[in-house]
């Protein structure tokens, strides 16, 4: 299942477009695309009509946003907040 962030950490809604820019603005940072799966990972797929902030919570979510079939642009952030604002909760 996948966790979308679609909000800041001051509650404001995300644009249709440019998330990660805003996800950048809100405290992220931009990284070229891992090789191995880190904490807090957010990749932000553009598609034409709207862009999706995923939450990579584990290593398999990583692999499944990193697919080579899937040619639509990606921009990788490291977002402190991430599993807050994706409205993951780990289970122990």
């Amino acid at each position: 299942m996948g966790y979308y962030i679609n909000k800041t950490s001051k509650g404001i809604e995300l644009p249709v477009f440019d998330k990660a820019d805003y996800l950048i603005l809100d405290g992220a940072k931009e990284i070229p695309e891992p090789d191995e799966f880190v904490e807090n990972l957010v990749c932000v797929v553009e598609n034409c009509i709207f862009d999706a902030a995923l939450y990579c919570y584990c290593e398999e979510e990583m692999k499944r946003a990193k697919e080579p079939a899937d040619l639509r642009p990606k921009r990788w952030l490291i977002h402190p907040n991430a599993a807050e604002l994706a409205g993951h909760n780990k289970i122990l």
